[in-house]
């Protein structure tokens, strides 16, 4: 396998030109999320026909060189599952995308009930994938060779089995669904550089009642846990799991030595942090006005809610029907804006699936029907 690993301005251009000249390639992402605070795309694998090629994508600063390729309209992008990769990728590089095709939504319109890459090579084409580095650190350098290896068989059979669905859809008239997916995902917006802060109803979820004061504390952890794991570039949960914070503020300790006999608390931490985390325990003036609060949600109306459980089960019983996921048949934040708008007509509902004309075509008479028989029993009630 000809493989150029890029980490130079000047191995870039060679792969640049490469990729010009393609009329398709298959695209994976590798990332550090599992690491740092701070993601990053580490690498970028692109493979055609007759090339690959691993893009070091820590080492070189500009990547504008390739913009191009995934904002063309002519160049084919194959991925599997591109949600992730797309929103990371307009992170980190800006680039914007047109022209994809995504095996995972592919496989998912054509009724597949596996749809992980390694369960559908072999499903597929019959071929084996090693998963030795699913949750290996990206962000390592120098990247061993064997982890290079692993890399580059993410795209290496991916032309292959787009060739398999794209055949399969269009025996199937399906063509048409799938290319308003691939459409969508192109418009996926780009992912934040640092994750979304946790406060302290994330952690408890609706399993405890917690007191102001331990509302408080929690919530002072929270913040703690932020800033260390800031300061140190790992992710929140390598610095303390949720249920070890929970048990904290629900059976505060009093001193160090009982910090340490919490299970799930590391001595190494305890050296470093031991006397900041106490002194939140032993904190008790905390103002409740001062805690924030979980944003509060709007409680929808009687018939916005008849007409949530209406459309959902006419959604997944179509799904049924049709032997697919019920988002396929139609996307949860489109079902979300009719549920919303409740269009009384065609045309109003056509303009709310505007980017989805074959499910307008298939289904909105059946939506209409719905929807105007709620209304004539809305008026009678």
């Amino acid at each position: 396998m000809n493989v150029t690993l890029a980490d130079t301005p000047k191995t870039l251009a060679k792969v640049a030109a490469w990729l010009e000249k393609c009329s398709e390639v298959a695209v994976d992402t590798e990332s550090n999320s599992l690491y740092v605070y701070y993601e990053q795309v580490c690498l970028l694998q692109a493979s055609s026909e007759e090339n690959h090629a691993i893009l070091d994508t820590l080492a070189l600063k500009d990547l504008s060189s390739i913009a191009p390729i995934f904002s063309s309209k002519s160049i084919l992008k194959i991925f599997h599952a591109s949600e992730y990769d797309i929103m990371c990728l307009k992170r980190d590089f800006g680039f914007e995308f047109n022209h994809i095709f995504d095996t995972m939504i592919a496989a998912r319109i054509l009724g597949r009930k596996e749809v992980g890459l390694a369960a559908m090579l072999e499903s597929e084409l019959g071929i084996r994938l090693e998963k030795k580095y699913q949750k290996a650190n990206w962000g390592i350098r120098p990247i061993p060779e064997d982890m290079l290896k692993y890399a580059i068989h993410d795209t290496d059979y991916l032309i292959e089995l787009k060739d398999k669905l794209e055949q399969e859809l269009s025996e199937r008239n399906l063509t048409e669904l799938a290319q308003e997916d691939f459409d969508r995902v192109c418009k996926t917006p780009s992912g934040q550089y640092a994750p979304e802060t946790t406060n302290w109803w994330k952690i408890v979820g609706n399993n405890h009642q917690l007191t102001v004061q331990q509302i408080g504390m929690l919530q002072a952890v929270c913040e703690w846990r932020e800033r260390v794991a800031k300061n140190m570039n790992i992710p929140v949960f390598k610095v303390m799991q949720n249920h070890v914070m929970l048990e904290l503020c629900l059976n505060p300790p009093q001193s160090e030595e009982e910090l340490a006999n919490i299970k799930g608390m590391r001595k190494s931490l305890i050296e470093k942090e031991g006397k900041n985390l106490m002194k939140i325990f032993k904190t008790t003036d905390r103002e409740p006005r001062c805690i924030p609060r979980p944003p509060k949600t709007k409680i929808p109306c009687d018939s916005t809610l008849q007409r949530r459980e209406h459309l959902r089960n006419w959604r997944k019983e179509t799904g049924i029907k049709y032997d697919v996921p019920s988002d396929v048949i139609l996307p949860r934040d489109i079902m979300e804006e009719i549920i919303c708008k409740n269009p009384q007509n065609e045309a109003q509902l056509q303009s709310i699936m505007v980017d989805l004309p074959w499910r307008y075509r298939q289904f909105s008479a059946e939506i209409i029907r719905m929807l105007n028989k709620l209304e004539q029993q809305k008026e009678f009630a």
